[in-house]
Order: structure tokens, then sequence, then C-alpha cells
């Protein structure tokens, strides 16, 4: 008995640096962590901007309405030009053509029917320029705001960003020799430190990336993660994991002995 024991400890002790050893060997970075897009929300006209945006980190859902932006006061100069020539043409024929060189009755009427159609189209764009609402172009969570209520913004200005939940990807960090093992369409595992794992594919061989790329992602990678190879995976069992931003683990891009074990209690129901 006391000799069987000790062969079942030498066996364990066997099987666990197979397991430990096997791990490491395998195809994998430590240095991976759930990452998405960002959805800017920029200001369609210059204006006074009014936003009914939630704090840095609140929730919202795509097409919200999140504010309006306003435009300047109209000086109604766009109108006034066409205002002085209708009455100049008007008055003009009243008085039967005398300030104009007598010209038809025909064309002063045509010339003051165009000036009413302009001054009609330029009201319309007036009232229809009031007030632009604004809309989340994503569902997910707030990330940034870079203006506030009240403050004036010109077209084109980012006003907030919102980082998009429905894109969402794990984010891995490799050496060169194993991202020249990789190809689009590979399969792999993802698993959080806790212990959940996610089935994942290799979805863009990022590589070095260029800067606007990263630049349009929600967390940029830091540190010795700049230092590798980038590699975007798929995960779409990120939306049900509630998008857990930043949340780190390891991806396998091989299978090794967790990943047999795991299958074997599976198969028989544990």
């Amino acid at each position: 008995m006391k000799y069987a024991l000790r062969i079942f400890g030498l066996l364990a002790v066997v099987f666990a640096l197979y397991v430990v050893v096997g791990e490491q060997l395998v195809g994998s970075s430590g240095d991976a962590y759930v990452n998405t897009r960002l959805a800017v929300i920029r200001s369609p006209s210059d204006g006074t901007v009014q936003l009914s945006l939630g704090e840095v980190g609140s929730r919202v859902e795509a097409n919200e309405a999140l504010g309006s932006i306003t435009p300047k006061p109209d000086d109604g100069l766009a109108l006034l030009g066409p205002q002085q020539e209708r009455a100049i043409y008007s008055a003009d024929l009243e008085t039967g053509g005398a300030a104009s060189g007598a010209e038809s009755r025909p064309l002063l009427q045509g010339r003051i029917a165009a000036l009413d159609q302009l001054i009609e189209d330029r009201e319309a764009q007036r009232l229809a320029s009031a007030s632009t609402g604004l809309r989340a172009p994503a569902g997910g969570i707030v990330w940034s705001i870079s203006s506030y209520s009240g403050q004036p913004v010109a077209a084109g200005d980012t006003l907030a960003t919102i980082a998009d939940c429905s894109t969402s990807f794990i984010h891995a960090s490799v050496d060169q020799g194993l991202y020249n093992r990789l190809s689009v369409g590979d399969a792999a595992q993802f698993r959080f430190h806790d212990g959940i794992a996610l089935d994942v594919t290799v979805a863009l061989l990022a590589g070095t990336g260029p800067r606007a790329l990263l630049e349009t992602l929600a967390i940029n990678p830091s540190g010795r993660l700049l230092e590798g190879y980038s590699v975007f995976l798929a995960a779409p069992g990120l939306v049900e994991a509630g998008c857990p931003l930043g949340r780190t683990g390891r991806v396998v891009f091989s299978a090794g002995p967790l990943s047999g074990i795991g299958e074997w209690f599976s198969g028989i129901g544990l």
C-alpha cells in the first residue's frame, strides 16, 4: 500500500508537470483583453450644443436621443437682399416701370415671382435648421465627452465617443513567430482569468498596426503590448457577457492539455 501511494503521488506530479509544460508550449498569448471600436458623435453644423448624455461609463441604446445643436441666431441678412430687390421691382411695377427703364410688365412679374420663391426657400431652410437632433450611432458605453451643454461648436467637432458593444472583440498581442503562423479564420479559445472560456476566431492580423487603426479603439495597447504583434479575434459570446471591456485573459491558439481534460469532463457530463 505504501508503494502504491508513492507511485500514485509520482504519477500525479508527472501529470501536473505535463499540464503546466504543455500549456506553455502551445501557441498562446497571456497579453489579451476585451476591446471594441469607438463610435464618434460629431456636430452636424455650427451652433450651440445641448447634451442629455449621462456620465462617462453610462449605457446608451442605439439611436437614443442624446441632445441637439441649435444654430446661431439668424441675423436676417440671407433674406434682406432678396426682400429689398422684390420691393424695388414691386414699386417699379406699380409706377409703370419708370425706375427700371420701362421694362415690360411680364419681365418684372417674372423677377418678382423668382424672388418670392427664393425668399420662401431660404425661410424654409432657416426653419429646418432651427434645431438638429443628436442620436447615438451605436449602443454601448459612454467612453468620453468632449463638449458640454451651452458650448459653441463647429460642424464636424467631436462631441462624445461611445464604445460600441456590438463590435467588441478580443485584442491579443503575440510574438513574431506565432504571428507568422496564424491565418484569418483560425479557431482559438479565450480564457478569462476567472476561468470562463469563450470560443474565438482570428478576424484580423493587425501586426504592428497603423496608429490610425489603434486610435479607433476604445482601449489602446501600451507598454509591452506595443512591442508585440496585434491580433483581433471575433468572440460572439461577448454579447452575452455584457460587454466586459478591459477584462484580461489568455488566448490559446492550439489545443493544450487543459482543453483535452475539459472535453473529457464534458463528455462524461461533468
